[in-house]
């Protein structure tokens, strides 16, 4: 295929999926080793960027097969035409003449199919970590001698003698598995009788504050200081104000004190008789 046949898009595409997956594999790898210390980070932290990881492998593995089952589904239809995969024709092949070195160097790092020697150094490291808490030791106990397999086989039932078979270290692994499982379940079954034993809702509800705590509060305090004040000064202006009352009708008697016989019209009342004994 010729350079301007190539579906340069896609293949751009494609590089920038596996450059995300690999910045998430990295970032998970960060997450979990926690700068070295003997922590575990928080069980969200590391779902999120599994979730998020697990999203990505998903999304590049459609891309590559998306076309086949589009192909699937248009021959089910009954369309014989149908989009060919752009990545079946595709082969990685020098386009100019390269030495033994730059094959080496370029061309095969490319073409590897393996593992890198990180990926294969960090496995065997979690293999011999895990194969030392083992009664079987692992791979380990199935290639040391029968000496050494038989003394770290003690009191799993077996005979000491007898040389650890691959089919013991997996029959051990089935047992860590529903070890595992079964603790799982019953964590997971004592949060729910806990859950419906108390009232969850109660422990996590916000507490009202009590009459005394708010008497501490400073900005209710300045409050209740102007109130005190307000009503000293309301206390002392009473007597000033029972005294202009006091003023007032004393004027409106002088006002009226001639004319306390009159009607409202202004005609005069007629008068009492006084008799005379």
């Amino acid at each position: 295929m010729e350079q301007s046949g190539l579906p340069i898009a896609q293949l751009e595409s494609l590089r920038s999926k596996i450059n995300q997956m690999v910045e998430s594999i990295q970032l998970l790898q960060r997450t979990i080793e926690a700068g070295g210390q003997n922590v575990m980070p928080a069980w969200p932290d590391i779902l999120s960027k599994y979730t998020m990881l697990l999203s990505q492998s998903h999304n590049l593995s459609m891309s590559l097969v998306g076309t086949y089952a589009n192909a699937g589904a248009a021959r089910a239809n009954g369309v014989n035409h149908v989009p060919a995969n752009p990545y079946e024709r595709l082969a990685l092949h020098p386009n100019v003449p390269m030495t033994e070195t730059q094959l080496d160097n370029d061309l095969i790092p490319l073409l590897r199919n393996q593992q890198t020697t990180d990926v294969l150094r960090l496995e065997n490291e979690t293999v011999r970590h895990l194969s030392e808490h083992m009664a079987t030791r692992g791979s380990l106990g199935v290639l040391a001698p029968v000496s050494i397999a038989g003394s770290a086989r003690r009191g799993l039932g077996v005979d000491i003698g007898k040389k650890t078979e691959y089919e013991d270290v997996l029959r051990e692994c089935e047992q860590i598995r529903v070890e595992h499982d079964e603790r799982v379940e019953r964590a997971v079954r004592a949060v729910m009788l806990l859950r419906e034993k108390y009232d969850w809702k109660a422990r996590v509800e916000v507490d009202q504050e009590e009459p005394e705590e708010l008497e501490w509060d400073p900005r209710l305090q300045d409050t209740g200081d102007q109130m005190n004040v307000d009503q000293e000064s309301q206390r002392l202006r009473i007597p000033d104000d029972q005294s202009n009352d006091s003023e007032e009708e004393e004027e409106l008697e002088e006002v009226l004190g001639n004319g306390i016989d009159q009607t409202p019209d202004g005609t005069p009342q007629p008068t009492t008789p006084i008799v005379e004994v």
